[in-house]
Formats: structure tokens, C-alpha cells, sequence
């Protein structure tokens, strides 16, 4: 079904525009081999992935910008072993966990000089929260620590809209509101919920929105301050009648080290020690290229458990991952990253128990990226 709205749109976009609109069309897809030291003979899925179809197209004073993506079925992979060992598995998956083809976004913006305004189903990760060196699990790194900032509560593809005012060269401020129940927040993986903004029908708990404030100071050293907050209500993890909305803040900065380095740092700090499992968040990542065709980088992250959480698990414990990729674009359309990843205290334990990794874990892996990914077309 959303392959056939896909097409309806662009054969509706063409029409429209008499053959004359400006349309760009960009694929890829990211396959991800990975292999754990802990419990590696219970992965059934060694090598999992995921394709993205991207369209943008001019109509009237804007820009319509639609995304569609595939996932395999997980099943039992590495990222199932030790969680968040690969951001991009599972990224598309019907209510029974099943790898799907589904439409992502659908937005249409709109820039007025220095303002920019997009409104409809998107990604907010695409617009706050973003870092030079760790924003991309197609090319960057895997490890969700090294991704996304995971203080920061962002619903998935969700209705939302976005402002945005100044430039790379400026002072650039960025103001969302949107949804907080997005389409993988839902048990049903079902469009029809993204516009009810009531209770949950299975749980009962209320959708409330999401709102977020950014300000991004450019210079040599480019620092990012961000604000948020969320008023769904979410279970509380001791349990309780009462539900709690939360609120967050974060900063990150980007810099350059002599000619080819880069490096970028993040901090966060969220108040939902009662029903976020992570509530503060720092993290550290260098990038390195050479001969223009080849990146090394090396990033760590720690994340540190709600005190709540802490006591609802004898073991539990603050992870720290540290990865190490190379990436080697072979040509335009082709690159191939061998990557490692340490863990220390994986899956929040600190001991191994039956059935769960924790304590120390290696994660090895090779991604195989073909074509685009959708942060860089968001990034064009």
C-alpha cells in the first residue's frame, strides 16, 4: 500500500506541474553483518537490513518531501543480543515485529528567506539534536548512543511542524511541536493513530505532544543548546496510579582538529526518572578522513540509569559503548565500513544472567551502504 501511494503521488506531482516539476529521487540501502562474544550462537540473523526511497519535488512555492523505507526481520541479530548494537535494524516493522515496507514521511515545506517552515509526518531527529560527526547509522556510527541523544524523548514519524530561522553562517534557531505518540509508538504500527491525540486505546495513558526549542551558535567551535518537553503520560517503572510527563535539556558542540578531524560532543538531562530508563547522557566522537575516499572515526558514550530504574533491577547499571569504524567509499554510490564495538555493562547489567547479556561485550560487524542514506538526503 504505500509503495502504490508513492507512485500515485509522483504520477499526481507530474501532472500537476505539466511535466516541468523539479524532482530528485535518491535510494539506498544499508546491510549490516554483525557477530557478538556473548551468546553469538543464539543470533539467527547475522546479516540484517534496510532500503530507503527518497522524493522531493518542487510544487508552487515549496518543496514536497516524501520517504519511504524497508526493514529485514530482526528476529534474534546482534542488535537483539545487546541492545542498540545497530541503530538501522528494525526500523520498519508491522505490529507482529515483521520487516515491512511502509511510507515514513510526507511533508511539505516552504522557505520564506531566512525561515523555513515544515509541516506534516517527519523525523525530528532530522531537524534538532544534530552533530557533524554522529547523526547517520547508514555512514557513521551504529550504536544508538552514538546516533541519537537518548535523553531526549523524539517520537518516531509523527505530525509535526517545524520552524527554522537563520543559517550556517548565523545564529539558527529551531521550534517544533508535534505528536508524542509517533508510528512506532504504537502497538499497532497503524497510521490512523497519528492524528488522535486523545487516551490510548490499549493502554489508556494519554498521547499529549512533544515541543522542542533549539538555539545553534556557529564558529569555529559550534555549540548547540536545546529545551524540550513531553506531556504524554508513560507506565512508571515501580508502578502507581500516577503518570508523569517529563522535560529535557541538552548541548552538543562541533569542531575541527587541524585540516581532516572533526570531533562532536553531547550532554543531556532529562527529569523522567520515573518512567525514562535513561536520564543523563554524554558522549564523545572524533572523525578522521584521508585521500578524500577514507573516514576513520572513534566515538564513546555513557548513559546514565534513573535511580527508579536502578532499583527495579538488582544488576542494573550504566552502559558505556565505545566504537570504532573505518568507512572506505569505494565510488559514489558504494561504501564499506568494518566496524567494533565494546560494551560495558550491555543491556544496563552489569552481570550476565540466563537468557540476558550484561558485564563486557565485543560486537563486531561490516556495513555495506549503497547509495544514499535518508540523514543525507535530509542533510542536502
Amino acid at each position: 500500500m504505500p509503495i502504490r501511494i508513492i507512485m500515485l503521488m509522483v504520477a499526481l506531482i507530474v501532472s500537476a506541474n505539466h511535466g516541468r516539476a523539479e524532482m530528485v529521487i535518491e535510494a539506498g540501502t544499508t546491510i549490516v553483518g554483525q557477530q557478538s562474544s556473548k551468546q553469538n550462537n543464539s543470533i539467527n540473523k547475522d546479516v540484517i537490513g534496510s532500503v530507503d526511497l527518497v522524493l522531493d519535488a518542487d510544487i508552487g512555492p515549496g518543496r514536497l518531501h516524501i520517504y519511504a523505507e524497508g526493514s529485514t526481520t530482526p528476529t534474534t541479530s546482534a542488535s537483539s543480543v545487546i541492545a542498540g548494537a545497530n541503530l538501522d535494524a528494525g526500523t520498519a516493522l508491522d505490529r507482529n515485529g515483521k520487516g515491512r515496507i511502509q511510507l515514513s514521511e510526507i511533508a511539505y515545506g516552504l522557505d520564506l528567506e531566512a525561515l523555513n517552515l515544515s509541516v506534516g509526518v517527519q523525523d525530528l531527529t532530522a531537524f534538532a539534536d544534530a552533530t557533524a560527526v554522529s547523526n547517520d547509522e547508514g555512514s557513521q556510527f551504529l550504536a544508538d548512543s552514538l546516533v541519537n541523544n537518548p535523553t531526549v524523548a523524539f517520537p518516531d514519524y509523527t505530525p509535526s511542524l517545524v520552524l527554522n530561522y537563520g543559517s550556517d553562517d548565523t545564529l539558527n534557531a529551531t521550534a517544533l511541536v508535534a505528536n508524542a505518540y509517533g508510528l512506532g509508538d504504537n502497538p499497532n504500527v497503524n497510521y490512523g493513530e497519528l492524528f488522535k491525540f486523545g487516551r490510548d486505546k490499549n493502554t489508556g495513558l494519554k498521547k499529549g505532544i512533544f515541543a522542542l526549542g533549539e538555539l545553534r551558535l556557529p564558529g569555529e567551535v559550534a555549540f548547540t543548546l536545546g529545551g524540550w518537553t513531553r506531556t504524554s503520560e508513560l507506565p512508571q517503572h515501580l508502578g502507581g496510579a500516577n503518570k508523569s510527563s517529563a522535560f529535557g535539556v541538552y548541548a552538543n558542540g562541533d569542531g575541527i582538529l587541524g585540516e581532516n578531524t572533526l570531533w562532536s560532543a553531547r550532554f543531556g538531562w532529562n527529569s523522567g526518572k520515573r518512567t525514562d530508563e535513561v536520564t543523563t547522557h554524554a558522549s564523545m566522537a572524533v572523525e578522521h578522513s584521508y585521500r578524500d575516499d577514507h573516514v576513520i572515526a572513534l566515538g564513546v558514550a555513557w548513559n546514565g540509569l534513573s535511580s527508579d530504574f536502578k532499583s527495579t533491577f538488582a544488576n542494573a547499571a550504566n552502559p558505556v559503548v565505545a566504537e570504532l569504524y573505518y568507512r572506505w567509499q569505494i565510488n559514489e554510490q558504494i561504501a564499506i565500513s568494518p566496524d567494533i564495538q565494546y560494551w560495558s555493562n550491555a543491556n544496563s547489567l552489569s552481570t550476565t544472567t540466563a537468557g540476558t547479556v550484561g558485564g563486557s561485550a565485543w560486537v563486531y560487524g561490516l556495513r555495506v551502504q549503497i547509495g544514499g542514506s535518508h540523514q543525507m538526503a535530509h542533510a542536502d
